[in-house]
């Protein structure tokens, strides 16, 4: 913790056992700054917040959210997290010695904010990391699970996607699909994993297909979000949510509503590069630089990192 406020206890003996379980160093890093913030604001240790100090908080964020400096959806991640922590503290109250007087202050007005969030069927990035996981022995699954989470591509133009599709830029990589006006732009962390697939992957006019040959269909995509949510031990997730989860990060991260609404909206060899010419500027582009989640190939256990 890089709070001042924050005591011996909470440093050394709750916080390495709360975030023993969670399987990237982004989404510790997201935690920690949230809760540091918190004990800043309130100039007390965690363990030592009461009711009113939650109350003051929650209108200081409100303040925020009112001005334009930070949206819904930032101040429900906050609290959910806050609210995240506070509940494991009392779950464990009699293994950290924590006062009765402790409580988790967070939930109702996490409950206030979560109405407020634009995309409301998102799922948490340690629930995201760890279905990547479950999939990184799947490279076909691991792909299409980063194209939903990190380009909001749909399940339907995920199918219908082909290898040729793909083109890069001087400026960039990006997607062409039969439903959108505009190229969708393709991260570079995405790309990487691309890339991996498409050289693994045989020679076929799809760019997902099943064991068959043949181009890949819906159910296929529920199926395959059902088995490995199973795997990671999730709630039963749609491929939906994952793509939701892209615009809320987006938001959560500073990204504008017309930023948003656009990005949403293979190897060297068999992708199309254009040297010396640049696709037009993209805001889409432009806004998921804000985003510092990225995901790592599956050799890399599926890890989302910073």
């Amino acid at each position: 913790m890089n709070s001042v406020y924050a005591s011996e206890k909470l440093c050394k003996r709750i916080w390495p056992d709360f975030t023993a379980h969670f399987k990237s160093d982004t989404t510790s890093g997201s935690y920690r700054a949230d809760t540091d913030e918190l004990m800043d604001y309130i100039k007390k240790d965690f363990l030592e917040i009461c009711e009113g100090d939650v109350k003051d908080y929650f209108e200081w964020l409100t303040g925020q959210m009112k001005s334009g400096r930070i949206r819904p959806v930032t101040a429900a991640k906050k609290l959910r997290e806050l609210h995240s922590l506070a509940a494991y503290v009392c779950e464990n109250r009699e293994q950290y010695q924590i006062p009765a007087a402790f409580q988790d202050y967070f939930y109702p007005y996490l409950k206030q904010t979560v109405n407020q969030e634009r995309y409301v069927n998102s799922i948490p990035a340690e629930h995201m990391d760890r279905l990547l996981q479950a999939a990184q022995e799947d490279l076909m699954a691991y792909c299409i699970l980063t194209l939903l989470y990190r380009t909001g591509l749909t399940s339907t133009e995920i199918i219908r996607l082909r290898p040729e599709d793909f083109a890069a830029y001087d400026n960039g990589v990006y997607v062409k699909t039969e439903r959108r006006k505009e190229a969708c732009f393709i991260p570079e962390d995405v790309f990487i994993v691309v890339e991996k697939y498409l050289a693994e992957r045989t020679d076929n006019p799809w760019m997902f297909y099943n064991r068959r040959g043949n181009q890949l269909n819906l159910m296929y995509i529920s199926r395959m979000m059902k088995k490995y949510t199973l795997k990671a031990g999730l709630p039963s997730y749609s491929a939906e949510y994952i793509r939701n989860t892209c615009g809320v990060t987006m938001f959560a991260y500073g990204a504008a509503p017309e930023q948003v609404a656009r990005q949403m909206g293979i190897t060297r060899m068999q992708i199309h590069r254009y040297r010396n010419l640049s696709y037009r500027e993209n805001l889409a582009r432009e806004a998921n630089h804000l985003v510092k989640l990225k995901v790592e190939p599956p050799d890399g256990f599926g890890r989302i990192r910073d």
